[in-house]
């Protein structure tokens, strides 16, 4: 019944989408390279989650390589603008709250901008919406069938195993933008250094060994690991002293890290609630994440943080680790994944030795 209602979902989005088209008309494209030593600003549109963002700052850095004349915007979702905060490729960051979408509307509207990017190879109803009703010259976005008539460069889609950082700079690619930068980065200033090496301080009783952050939770409980086996993983560690552990966790996540530790006997850490960015720079002074295929993964892969990741869902080669040494574990509609595989190969990354 699920599975219907879905199906009828696109259908009517589909349908939705083509009567637009038919009403606006399909726009003539235009010749490539584009001209962006005439044009001011752009738009790049990344309204959806943690890791999207994280894997879209490649865009911002080979835009301004190339163009350093371009003011750049960039409109991503209300809790992910702090991620972006002191990026020096960025001009501005504009916030989406998805409650209140005619407000941004209105914004985009009164703005006029030269190119919008709309990043998004997966049809994206919400992104489309936004690069519609921006007043831009040229609109960029991947060529999917809702919005064949949307777009003024559209870029073919293709099933290449590919990496979600390169999916989005493929379309600066198709568009002459040939500075490109493939590393993920983020930015930190002088406070967030200070405040997060007080934090570690305050919290750490073995500084000596290496630091291991383990973040047990995800956003759909069918994509986690058994939360036992995060236990065993932490506490084998912790006796065997490999290294000093601590739990991280999102907000509404703290009972789920007392389930956690209910009944034993080893004392594993637990840093305090922080910012997404805060989380970000812990990682960069940390010497491993173990985690859940989640968002928080992408950060350690712009901190360049080796990373342990379980995944039960998504492609490895387009949502894996990049830039830094990781391991993953696939664990597809099964159960069979044991803490001490988890525990050999975090030790390898520890030592920096293969397997």
């Amino acid at each position: 019944m699920a599975e219907l209602a879905h199906k009828l979902e696109r259908i009517v989005k589909h349908i939705f989408w083509d009567a637009i088209g038919l009403v606006l008309g399909k726009k003539s494209p235009p010749s490539l390279p584009l001209s962006f030593a005439s044009a001011c600003s752009v738009l790049v549109l990344r309204p959806d989650r943690l890791g999207d963002v994280v894997l879209s700052t490649p865009v911002y850095e080979s835009i301004k390589k190339s163009f350093p004349h371009l003011r750049i915007s960039v409109l991503v979702n209300q809790v992910n603008v702090s991620i972006l905060a002191g990026n020096p490729n960025i001009e501005e960051i504009i916030p989406f709250d998805p409650k209140s979408p005619f407000t941004i509307i209105r914004e985009l509207r009164r703005r006029r901008f030269d190119v919008v990017f709309t990043l998004n190879k997966k049809f994206s109803a919400i992104a489309s919406l936004l690069a519609l009703v921006s007043k831009t010259k040229y609109r960029v976005g991947y060529a999917h069938d809702e919005t064949a008539w949307l777009y003024d460069v559209r870029v073919a889609l293709d099933n290449q195993p590919r990496h979600e950082s390169l999916n989005n700079l493929e379309l600066l690619n198709h568009v002459g933008i040939t500075q490109i930068m493939e590393p993920l980065r983020l930015y930190f200033n002088d406070d967030e250094e200070k405040k997060i090496d007080r934090i570690l301080k305050e919290s750490r009783q073995h500084p000596e060994r290496p630091l291991l952050l383990i973040k047990p939770g995800t956003r759909v409980a069918k994509w986690g690991w058994k939360l036992e086996n995060f236990r065993i993983v932490a506490e084998k560690l912790s006796n065997l002293q490999k290294a000093e552990v601590f739990y991280i966790f999102a907000p509404g996540e703290e009972t789920l890290i007392d389930q956690i530790n209910e009944g034993t006997n080893i004392h594993v850490g637990r840093l305090p609630i922080l910012s997404i960015k805060e989380l970000a720079l812990v990682i960069k002074k940390s010497a491993l994440l173990f985690c859940n295929h989640t968002g928080i993964m992408h950060l350690a892969s712009a901190v360049k943080t080796p990373v342990a990741a379980i995944f039960k869902h998504g492609e490895t080669a387009r949502w894996g680790p990049v830039h830094t040494r990781y391991v993953l574990f696939e664990e597809r509609n099964s159960n069979t994944l044991s803490p001490e595989t988890v525990i050999e190969n975090i030790d390898r990354l520890l030592n920096n030795t293969s397997s």
